[in-house]
Order: C-alpha cells, then sequence, then structure tokens
C-alpha cells in the first residue's frame, strides 16, 4: 500500500487539541489585541479575523480527529491491523496537511478508506449532539444512491457489492456500518443535512430490492434531514465521485470534509482514495471544494448556505 501525503499549503497551527474553551480565550485575546491597536478597520483587522478564522477552524479538526481516533480503537468489530491503518495512513497525515492520498489494492485499501469515512461520520453526529457545530451539510456524490441507503440497516445486499467483495467480511462490514451510521444523519434533523445526489437515471441502475429500500428511506416520515437529489447530468466524472461535508463552527467558519473513491458494486483491482480536510484557506481544500460545488451546480444541484 502507498501513501502519497501532499504538500501543505498553508502552515498549521501548533495548537492541536486543548478544549473549546483554548479556542474561545485565544479568540477574545486577537480582538482584544486588534482594538488595542486600534485596528477597528484595515489590513490588521483582516489579518486578526484571518487568524482567529484559522485557529476555530483548526481546533475544531483536531478535536474531530482525536475524536475519530477514539472510535476507531473502540471498534471491537475491527480488525487491529486495520486500525493501525487507518491512523498511520489517514489520520496522522491529515493532522499535519490538509490533503493526502492512499492508493493500493482495493481489497486491502477499502476497509480502511470506508471504515475512516464512518468514524468521521460518527464524529460528525458527536458534535452535533454536544452542539459543537451550528450548521452541517453532508452531501454524497455519486453515479448511483449512496449504497448504505440502498441496503437494509446493518445488512448488506450480496448484489449491491462487486464480486471481489463478496465473501470478504472486512470489505463487507464498510457497508454494514455505514447503514447505520447515515441512517442516523438522515434522522437527526436541522441543522443537519444529508444530500444524497446522484446522475440522472442512477436509481435504475440499482437493483429492484435496492431501490425499494432507498424509495422507502426517503419516503419515511423519520428521515427529517434527508433530501433525495436526482440530478440533470447524466454523467459524473471519476474525480467528482465520492462526499463533501460542509461543516459550519459556532463562529460561523467553515470546516470542509472530502473524499474521492469507488463505489461498492465498482470495487475492483486497484483503488486510489484521497482525502481533503481543513478550511477554505488551505489551497488544496479549496480547490477540491470548488470543482464540486461547480460540477453540482451545474447539474442542477443549488444547496442553500453553501457559499461558492
Amino acid at each position: 500500500m502507498q501513501l502519497i501525503t501532499k504538500h501543505l499549503h498553508s502552515k498549521q497551527n501548533p495548537i492541536a487539541r486543548l478544549g473549546s474553551h483554548t479556542v474561545w480565550l485565544n479568540a477574545l485575546l486577537l480582538l482584544s489585541a486588534a482594538l488595542l491597536c486600534g485596528c477597528s478597520s484595515g489590513p490588521s483587522q483582516d489579518s486578526s479575523e484571518v487568524a482567529l478564522e484559522k485557529l476555530d477552524v483548526n481546533e475544531l479538526k483536531m478535536t474531530m480527529l482525536a475524536d475519530i481516533s477514539s472510535t476507531v480503537v473502540s471498534d471491537g468489530e475491527l480488525a487491529n491491523n486495520i486500525k493501525t491503518d487507518i491512523a498511520r495512513l489517514a489520520i496522522t497525515p491529515l493532522r499535519r496537511s490538509p490533503e493526502v492520498q492512499i492508493a493500493g489494492s482495493d481489497e486491502i485499501t477499502r476497509p480502511v478508506a470506508v471504515s475512516f469515512q464512518k468514524a468521521f461520520e460518527q464524529s460528525l453526529m458527536n458534535m452535533m449532539d454536544e452542539a459543537q457545530l451550528s450548521q452541517a451539510a453532508a452531501i454524497i456524490h455519486t453515479r448511483k444512491p449512496t449504497t448504505p441507503l440502498c441496503n437494509p440497516a446493518g445488512k448488506v445486499l450480496r448484489q449491491t457489492m462487486s464480486v471481489s467483495m463478496q465473501g470478504n467480511p472486512h470489505r463487507t462490514k464498510t457497508i454494514e456500518d455505514r447503514t447505520v451510521t447515515l441512517r442516523r444523519m438522515a434522522q437527526n434533523g436541522p441543522p443537519m443535512d444529508l444530500y444524497v445526489a446522484y446522475v440522472k437515471g442512477g436509481l435504475d441502475k440499482r437493483s429492484p430490492e435496492e431501490q425499494l429500500i432507498y424509495k422507502h428511506e426517503v419516503n419515511s416520515s423519520a428521515n427529517t434531514s434527508l433530501h433525495n437529489e436526482e440530478m440533470a447530468c447524466s454523467e459524473m466524472p471519476d474525480a467528482i465521485v465520492g462526499a463533501s461535508y460542509v461543516l459550519t463552527t459556532k463562529l460561523g467558519h467553515t470546516l470542509y470534509f472530502a473524499n474521492n473513491g469507488t463505489q461498492a458494486a465498482d470495487a475492483t483491482g486497484s483503488t486510489l482514495w484521497r482525502y481533503w480536510f481543513g478550511s477554505l484557506k488551505d489551497a488544496p481544500v479549496d480547490k477540491r471544494y470548488k470543482e464540486v460545488f461547480k460540477y453540482l451546480k451545474e447539474c442542477g444541484l443549488d444547496i442553500p448556505d453553501i457559499p461558492l
């Protein structure tokens, strides 16, 4: 397995995870310094605001990475070697960089990549429960409706996987786990929104049983956060397939997490997984953000409160 860590375009703040009180204390210090300097407007104020935003967003990022690590370690059904690889290939690199890549055999990389995504989604819900976020939007942008919501909760249909995945418990678990986490997100209610975006006719490419399960979720009154979004485009580039999570801090700043990979039905051979996690002030994060939402908007999906 090969890890490619992208160049860090913006220097990370050395403060990793000192608790939410640290954020507010530093925020007050930054604002006080600006006022004492008479910096009510102009470049100095802008600099203070940028520093505050970076501090605020980085604190949330580090808090979530610590929470993700705890979730992975406490998963009794996850193999120890997969736990180690998640820490080594995803969590640790993302502490230092806003962008990482994991490449290798799908059999090896999928359990690592998707288990990490599931742990992120669990952490997102934890942040919502603890009122650490003012708003969150999760957008699953794939060619067909997202695999977990086309399977029963806690189970996986044989036809939902590629032939190479069938019979592999580690890869099967990646679907089973997310059937639960995505339903939890769908039922959360405001200020959480879950958008399932897929290409025109994408649902028809699912099996009749998968279609029935997905339609049941869409029509369920319990899924107050779920938005079914069949787009106008009939094609989706490989580089777009994945998910985007736009998180708004309590101070109104944006933390963006995104991934790019392959749906389970298409999982064969080698797979390249890409992750972005950071502020829109980080060049690679901003580039991915604009790339994804430009495509979604061109395909007719206009999500409220998502700035471009």
